[in-house]
Parts: structure tokens; sequence; C-alpha cells
């Protein structure tokens, strides 16, 4: 009885041990997962633009949020399927957007800006010129 109630609270106490652990990665993991989203929606997005700029050999003219731009490329028909909101998961044009779209005045190039939710602070930058990629 001793040795079962023993093993018992052994197993016990993993649990428990697994359940903290558990706890203190999420987390860590939900950020990466994020990240992930959020690099994949300017990826396909930027291959948006780039074909938009070979069609109509220039850029959107005009300064727009995320959700601005995804509603543009996919009436445009340069985005078969829009990309889900990274933050909130569901249609981009629902819920946080933290990204902007700008021009220079001749819309000659492009430049892509995330910002950390809730924040001023750029989390990524893709453009036409400096920032190509997101390595």
């Amino acid at each position: 009885m001793i040795q079962a109630r023993s093993l018992l609270l052994r197993v016990w106490g993993v649990l428990v041990l697994l359940a903290i652990a558990a706890g203190l990665l999420r987390g860590p993991l939900e950020e990466k997962r994020e990240v992930r989203r959020v690099r994949a929606m300017l990826l396909t997005l930027q291959s948006a633009l780039q074909n938009y700029h070979v069609d109509e050999e220039i850029y959107p003219r005009r300064m727009m949020t995320g959700a601005e731009l995804i509603q543009l490329l996919e009436a445009e028909g340069f985005l078969e399927d829009p990309p889900a909101n990274p933050w909130s998961g569901g249609v981009y044009a629902e819920g946080e957007d933290w990204m902007q779209y700008r021009t220079d005045q001749l819309a000659e190039t492009y430049e892509l800006t995330v910002f950390f939710p809730g924040t001023e602070e750029v989390q990524f930058r893709l453009d036409s010129t400096k920032n190509q990629s997101l390595e």
C-alpha cells in the first residue's frame, strides 16, 4: 500500500512538472508560430506585388494598411487566396492589422512594414530596394 502511494505521488509530481514545463514553453512557441505566419504572409504579398508591377509597370500608388493592400491585390487578380491574418488567424480584413504599405512618388518602389503588435517598433521590413529578402 505504501509503495503504491509512493508511486502515485511520483507520477503525480512528474505530471505537475510536465504541465509547468509546457506552460513555460507555450509563449515562446506561439511567438515562433506567429513569426512564421507573418513571414509567409509577407512573401505572398511580395510575390503578388511583383506580379502587379510586371503587369502595370508600377506599384500601387497610395499608402495602405495591410487589409487595404490585400483587398486591392485580390480585386485586381494578383492574389487568388488572400493570406490569413497572422495575428488573429481569421480573414485579413478582420481583426488586428500591424502592416503598412507605402510607395515612392513615382510608384517605382514599395515597402511593406510589419510592426510588433500594439507598438510602432518595426518587426519586419520588406521592400523592392534595400530589404528584398527576409533573411
